[in-house]
């Protein structure tokens, strides 16, 4: 398998025993505020089953690295590939908070973007993000991803209802906007 990198990011392949770190971050109210799943408690042993059962599925799961001092800082991932249409959906944690509001956000997803187009030859990219998390929505558009629906009043959280926003990215789109300087920014080893 080869690892993808930016000058500040490396993914590596999934393996389970970070699943203790997810652990923690599922179980911080701060980082699953806008996940779709919702704050609630979650035990080690569901992270580790959860983890099998989206490994054994038809995905693609990477842990996502800082290359200075190759802390774990996220996960990313392209879920349910359909292998016929050619899409999948695309999710995303920075789990530790230092990473925030620093980029990583576009860079991690630009970088999963450009593996699922170039290296799994998708035809489509989607994912949906709560309307309350501005950050996401910024790093979204940024790496191209363009709005294409909204679910209203589609999740519940701490007593109140936010819309779902749908949003997805073409490879046609990906080719003629970013292909040619992401192929140079993002190098294998």
């Amino acid at each position: 398998m080869e690892y993808l990198q930016t000058d500040r990011i490396i993914f590596q392949p999934y393996t389970d025993e970070h699943n203790i770190t997810l652990y923690k971050w599922f179980n911080d109210p701060e980082v699953t505020q806008y996940m779709f799943t919702g704050q609630k408690p979650i035990t080690l042993q569901q992270v580790n089953n959860q983890v099998k059962e989206d490994l054994d599925g038809e995905n693609v799961i990477m842990l996502v690295f800082d290359k200075k001092d190759n802390k774990l800082i996220g996960i990313v991932g392209l879920y349910n590939i359909h292998q016929t249409a050619r899409k999948a959906e695309m999710r995303i944690i920075i789990g530790e908070k230092e990473y925030w509001g620093k980029g990583y956000g576009t860079e991690i997803t630009e970088l999963i973007t450009f593996y699922g187009f170039d290296r799994l030859n998708l035809h489509r990219i989607y994912l949906g993000y709560t309307s309350a998390n501005a950050s996401a929505a910024k790093a979204y558009a940024k790496a191209g991803y363009v709005q294409e629906g909204i679910l209203k009043e589609d999740i519940y959280r701490n007593s109140q209802y936010y819309d779902s926003i749908r949003m997805a990215i073409l490879r046609d789109d990906y080719y003629e906007r970013f292909y040619q300087e992401h192929q140079k920014m993002f190098v294998k080893i």
